[in-house]
């Protein structure tokens, strides 16, 4: 690319000064500068200027090398939220950069033993080849050799998921390229090993607010029972009057019959006419 429309209107230029030449100077610049191409040109990357292959087109590098610009500009906010979300405090247990041939596969294992605590296992993986970004096919499988996790081609990702069944995890990277080889970074750690943060403190302030939220719940509770427990009296207290009442009633009406009785069958036995 350094034989540029530049590069060869400067050549013509000092071939002569001659009518023809102008001439043949100013269609190039013409051509070269048309709207038609400028619609069509690309911005060039350094990848573009001095990383292209001989055997491949020139036009197929640079739609390469934009597809992969456009997707990780993509994914990284994504990434990163990601990261903030489910991977704060992480720190991995292994942490290895190993190169792939091309048409391999590597495998790693994680055993979680049995009569244990499910175990989080959080890691992720970043994929490169001849410093650029190339994506990776990346699977983890459990025990059973059931796929939980899969990334069929994408040049990094993060994992975490909860291991509950005991048994060896598999985490398998994939090349499918036949030519290219890559270079495969790959971090995995177990538990959530928190650091320590502000917001895991708490101050003095919030502790007396604390404080003073708990004694008004216990206040505002004794207050409710002891209204409550008033209310009950009262009716206790007036079921109490409604039945001494009545009892004294009974014994009155109780008495004023027996009183009655008697009268009566006194009556019955003084009369002698009777008799």
């Amino acid at each position: 690319r350094g034989s540029g429309p530049t590069a060869s209107l400067g050549a013509m230029a000092r071939r002569g000064a001659g009518a023809g030449s102008a001439a043949l100077c100013v269609a190039w610049v013409l051509m070269a500068w048309c709207p038609g191409r400028l619609a069509d040109a690309q911005p060039a990357t350094a990848e573009q200027e001095f990383e292209v292959p001989g055997d491949q087109p020139v036009d197929q590098q640079a739609e390469a090398a934009d597809a992969a610009r456009a997707g990780s500009d993509k994914a990284e906010p994504m990434l990163v939220d990601e990261w903030d979300q489910h991977m704060e405090g992480f720190i991995p247990e292994l942490l290895l950069t190993f190169p792939m041939q091309p048409r391999t596969d590597e495998f790693f294992y994680e055993d979680i033993p049995e009569g244990g605590q499910p175990v989080l296992l959080r890691g992720g993986f970043f994929a490169s080849a001849t410093d650029e970004t190339s994506s990776i096919e990346f699977r983890i499988q459990d025990p059973k050799g059931n796929i939980i996790f899969q990334k069929p081609d994408d040049a990094e990702g993060l994992f975490h998921f909860v291991a509950k069944t005991p048994g060896t995890y598999s985490f398998i990277f994939s090349n499918h390229k036949w030519m290219q080889e890559k270079m495969v970074t790959f971090a995995v750690g177990k538990g959530n090993q928190t650091h320590l943060q502000s917001e895991h403190l708490t101050t003095l302030e919030e502790q007396v607010k604390s404080i003073d939220t708990t004694l008004v719940d216990i206040q505002t509770e004794s207050t409710y029972l002891w209204i409550r427990q008033k209310s009950h009296m009262k009716a206790v207290e007036s079921i109490h009057t409604r039945v001494l009442s009545f009892c004294v009633v009974e014994f009155l009406i109780l008495v004023g019959i027996s009183g009655f009785q008697v009268y009566y069958i006194k009556g019955l036995l003084s009369d002698r006419r009777v008799l």
